[in-house]
Formats: C-alpha cells, structure tokens, sequence
C-alpha cells in the first residue's frame, strides 16, 4: 500500500512544538504524571512504582480491559482489544478490506479513517457535512442513498471530528440500522464519547447496538491523557475481534506496562477526568463567545454540544490557508486551515479544550487588528 501524506500530522509536527502559542489542539489540558498519580489509591500507586516491566498481555491487562468494558453496557472484558488510538484504526482498515471493496466514510474526518481504505484500493463514497443556520448537520437519509448492495463497512464519528456535531438518538440509531440491514462492518470512531457538555446528550456506543460494530475508545481526548497512548477497540463479534488480534501481532504486539497502570488509574477516576475536560470546554466557549462576538463580520462560528473542537470560518477576503501561515510567521500562532483536514472552504479549527486558549488569543487579536482593523 502506498499512504498520502498525512496533512494533519505533518502540520502538527511543522508547528505544534515549535509555536508559542495554539488555538487549534483537539485534546484537552494534559495532566502531569503527578496530578495523575493523586487520584490513585495507596494499592495502585504501589503497583505503579513496583512495576515489573516485562511484556504485557496481548489483548491488554484484565484489569484494564474490565475497566473499559464498565463504560459501556452489555460489554464484557473478552470483547475488548487494547490498542494505540492511531492503531485502533489502522488495525481493522488494514485486516478487513480488499481492493475494490466499496466503503462509506463521513467527510471531514480524521484522514487515516478514510485514506487507508484508499491506499488498500476500496472505491470510496463520502458522506458529507451540511451547514446550517445553527451550526453542521449530517443528514441520514443523504448516508442510505450512498449505500449500495456491495458496501462492506460504514465508518461513523461521533461525536464529530471536526465540528463536534452529535446527532439525536433516533438519528444514531437509524445509522446503525442502516448497517445492520446489509450485515455492514460498522467503523465507530467515539474517541470523542464523554465530551458530552450535557451527560444527558452522551449515545450509546455503536458496539453495544450492533453485533458487527467495532467502536474505537481512548484516554487521548476527553480524559487529558494523550501521552499514555492507550486506547480500546470492542466488538461483540468474536470472529472480528480475531482479525484484530492477528494483525496486532504485526503493529505493536502489546501495550506499554507503566501506560496500562497509569490508564488503570483514570479509568478508576473517569468522572472527575471528564468533569474537569467539560469544565474547562465550557469556561472556553464562554471566553469564545465574547471574543469572537467582537469580530462577526469577520468570522462565523457554531459552538458544539460535545467534543473539544470546532470549525470558524474567516469571513474575509484571504485564503485561510495564508491567513494561517501569516499568524504564525508574525504572532507566533498556530492556527489549522481547512485544507490540512481536506476540507473546503475558508475555515480553520478552533480547539476548546486547553486552559492555555484566553492567553494564546491575546497574539491572535493582535494579529487580527494588524490584518483587518
């Protein structure tokens, strides 16, 4: 197979450790090793520090796998396979399709979710991003038209990357039954699930609706631990979650000992982990809200319901591909242009999750008035 470039990661790797400043990560605020390890009980933090370092089980640590099965319903340990989160996609694109295999994918989207399908030789549908007076919109019965007799896998993301869009129950479950009507393999990507700003928003995983599901799971986003690289596929199919297990033997075989602990640890405490990533999301929209209210004839912006990003739209004459280059060349600013995530139109993306964002818009301002005032 012969990969794209990957836009999103080479960006990232230009900027993301090099500029002072950045208002488009899709995490939330990392916790140090040490905020981590205060949540800890006295019997796991010993675990921690006597920790044989050896190879781990191949599916994961029981313990971890038991943790990650409670988040979901009618989901047991043996269903769940730990992974790297970029791994969780890789594994099952590359084991379960062939060239010429007919697949949907959601566009935007994370470009591993779509382009190792390509790369393999599977013809590509893409079902699209509408937007709306109120913000983005996928619609459903637009998805049914785009499945055909020879469709093998439907690849979802909710809650979306990168708009943060949800959609209703009925919605979700009308996609499901969409692929459960032709025995689809159902790609779920929830590496967004427990972003919900209202827990009473949160869907069901994909995994536990349908048998053919394989929902993707991680710590990266909403629990604020990106650095542990732990992350979950489930599928209640044993004969899926083989083909999964096969081809880990020929990625990373098994996780990091330390990480599994430490992942122990959050998910023992994923409450107050959420709570936090929410608390902080809201008190930046709030902070968005005014910010961005100063300049409305220069940007449109919708604020999500969940997730910890967003797309702005530069309402302005200059491309925002120039308009991203020029902020960080002169204020030090990283600012992600729609065509890093292959996407059309003037927009960027706006991340919500870091505690740093009030003062990195402080520059951004600075350059808008140079710019446009």
């Amino acid at each position: 197979m012969k990969f794209a470039p990957f836009k999103i990661e080479n960006f990232f790797r230009q900027h993301e450790f090099s500029a002072p400043y950045g208002i488009s990560q899709s995490d939330t605020e990392p916790l140090t090793l040490d905020e981590l390890l205060a949540y800890a009980s006295v019997e796991r933090r010993q675990q921690f520090e006597t920790l044989w370092l050896g190879y781990t089980e191949t599916q994961g640590h029981p313990e971890l796998r038991e943790a990650i099965a409670d988040l979901h319903r009618g989901i047991g340990a043996d269903d769940v396979l730990e992974v790297a989160p970029e791994e969780g996609i890789f594994l099952p694109m590359s084991s379960m399709l062939e060239a010429g295999d007919h697949v949907v994918a959601m566009q935007p989207s994370f470009q591993s979710l779509w382009e190792i399908a390509r790369a393999t030789g599977c013809e590509l549908s893409f079902w699209q991003q509408r937007r709306r007076d109120e913000g983005w919109h996928f619609d459903v019965d637009e998805l049914e038209g785009l499945i055909r007799p020879d469709t093998k896998m439907l690849i979802i993301n909710f809650p979306h990357n990168p708009t943060g869009y949800l959609p209703s129950r009925a919605d979700f479950e009308r996609v499901v039954e969409l692929a459960r009507r032709q025995n689809l393999i159902l790609f779920s990507d929830e590496i967004y699930r427990f972003t919900e700003h209202d827990e009473a928003l949160r869907l069901p995983s994909a995994c536990e609706l349908y048998e053919r599901a394989i929902a993707l799971g991680g710590l990266s986003k909403c629990f604020g631990l990106p650095g542990l690289r732990v992350g979950w596929l489930i599928t209640r199919d044993g004969d899926l979650l083989h083909e999964l297990q096969e081809m880990k033997s020929y990625t990373t075989i098994c996780g990091s000992a330390p990480s599994e602990i430490l992942a122990l640890v959050a998910l023992e405490n994923w409450r107050a982990l959420t709570a936090r990533s929410s608390e902080i999301v809201r008190g930046n929209i709030s902070y968005c809200r005014d910010f961005f209210g100063r300049y409305n004839g220069l940007f449109w912006l919708s604020y999500p319901q969940c997730g910890t990003i967003t797309l702005a739209e530069l309402k302005a004459d200059m491309p925002v591909a120039e308009f991203a280059e020029a902020a960080v060349a002169e204020q030090g600013v990283m600012v992600l242009p729609a065509d890093v995530m292959l996407f059309e139109g003037n927009y960027f993306r706006l991340g919500l999750g870091r505690t740093t964002l009030p003062h990195a818009l402080e520059p951004f301002e600075q350059f808008i008035n140079d710019q446009f005032c």
